[in-house]
C-alpha cells in the first residue's frame, strides 16, 4: 500500500485542524483505487489509537483557539478536516475525516510534508498516537456510503 505524508492537524481536530498527518511522522495510506467523486472531491476517513495519558494535551493542542496547521491544510486543498475521539473497551481512538479538493494529491501531500511548521507539529502529535496493528500511522478507512 502506498503511503503519503499529510498533516493531520487534529488536527486541531486535525485530524484538530491543527492535526497533522505526515509521511515521516504520521503516515496515511494513499487512497489507492478510490477516486474523487464527480465534484472532484476525494473524501478520506482514517483511524489511529491515542495514548490515554495524552488525551488532555491532544485536546488542548487541537482546541479551536490554537491555529496549529489549519492554514497549511487549506493551502494544500484539505478541507472540512475533522477529528473525533471515542473510547472503545478502554482504548482511545481518533477518527479523522477530510475532503481533498486539489488536482494532484500526491504532490500536495509531498509539499505539506516539507512544511517546517507541519514537521514541528508532527513532532509533538505523533508520539501521542499508537498505530493500529499492521499500520505505520493513521489507517485509512474504506468509504462504503456517502449521501450527497
Amino acid at each position: 500500500m502506498k503511503r503519503t505524508a499529510i498533516l493531520l492537524p487534529l488536527l486541531a481536530v486535525g485530524v484538530s485542524l491543527g492535526i497533522a498527518v505526515a509521511v515521516t511522522d504520521i503516515t496515511v495510506a494513499a487512497n489507492d483505487g478510490q477516486q474523487a467523486d464527480q465534484s472532484g472531491v476525494k473524501r478520506v476517513g482514517m483511524v489511529i489509537k491515542l495514548k490515554p495519558e495524552a488525551i488532555d494535551e491532544y485536546r488542548r493542542l487541537h482546541a479551536d483557539s490554537n491555529p496549529g496547521v489549519r492554514d497549511l491544510l487549506n493551502k494544500y486543498h484539505m478541507h472540512n478536516f475533522s477529528i473525533f475521539l471515542h473510547k472503545i473497551d478502554g482504548d482511545w481512538y481518533e477518527f479523522g475525516y477530510y475532503e481533498y479538493t486539489g488536482d494532484d494529491f500526491e504532490a500536495d501531500m509531498a509539499k505539506l510534508a516539507k512544511e517546517p511548521r507541519n514537521i514541528e507539529w508532527l513532532k509533538v502529535c505523533d508520539p501521542m498516537q499508537l498505530p493500529l496493528e499492521g499500520e505505520d500511522g493513521w489507517a485509512e478507512m474504506e468509504q462504503v456510503y456517502y449521501n450527497p
